[in-house]
């Protein structure tokens, strides 16, 4: 089967193939670590800040950092404030696992005929990259996203910026509407991923249909009066 490769010559990453041919790390993983690896060292790096470049979710994020960090690509120092409070965690990012592998040790002896003299590569370091996120970022974001439970029966869940919106877009009724909603799914046992959502569907389904106009409506058989 032939293989069509695109030529490129800009905007392209040059990165080690070590963690894509690491059969111990998920797609997720891999992808990931990739994506670190083609950031610039001058990203600010996050968990709201990787959220908003990937299509997964905060908890997807957090467990693909846990399973790097398990497989030694990545490891987590929190610092600790001069007030003794918990300070922000140092992400240190590697291409290589920097766990020891005894799978395939490599048993070849050294060359020792002819050694490498040539200074190494200072300018392009192939090893890490350090990023910071803070605790109260990754707090902020948890409270952002926690949904309160509304409405008679408690099984409307609103966040605090859904619950805003809605009482914005319908300040008359908005909680004569979040009632009816908490009764039906009550009464009928349904699910909803996103209840903001089913509000404002049923008020669409509920706004009154304009008759489109006709001229047919203003005319009236001889000797009738509008």
């Amino acid at each position: 089967m032939a293989v069509f490769r695109v030529e490129r010559n800009s905007n392209y990453t040059t990165m080690s193939n070590y963690h894509l041919r690491d059969n111990n790390l998920s797609l997720k993983a891999k992808g990931l670590l990739s994506v670190f690896l083609s950031l610039p060292d001058s990203w600010h790096y996050s968990v709201r800040g990787l959220v908003a470049i990937c299509k997964e979710g905060r908890d997807c994020i957090v467990a693909t950092l846990q399973e790097l960090e398990d497989a030694g690509y990545l490891e987590r120092h929190q610092q600790r404030q001069d007030n003794g409070k918990m300070g922000v965690i140092e992400y240190v990012i590697f291409e290589k696992p920097q766990s020891p592998c005894t799978e395939n040790p490599d048993t070849v002896k050294p060359d020792t005929a002819y050694p490498n003299t040539e200074k190494p590569d200072t300018e392009n370091p192939p090893q890490i990259i350090t990023n910071r996120i803070n605790t109260e970022q990754i707090n902020e974001l948890k409270e952002k996203d926690t949904r309160h439970k509304y409405g008679a029966y408690e099984n409307v869940l609103l966040t605090d910026e859904e619950l805003a919106k809605l009482k914005a877009e319908f300040p008359a009724d908005w909680q004569e509407r979040l009632e009816r909603l908490s009764e039906y799914i009550a009464s009928s046992g349904k699910h909803y991923k996103n209840h903001l959502a089913t509000l404002r569907s049923w008020a669409r389904r509920d706004k009154p249909k304009t008759t489109a106009y006709s001229h047919s409506n203003y005319t009236c058989a001889e000797g009738d009066s509008l």
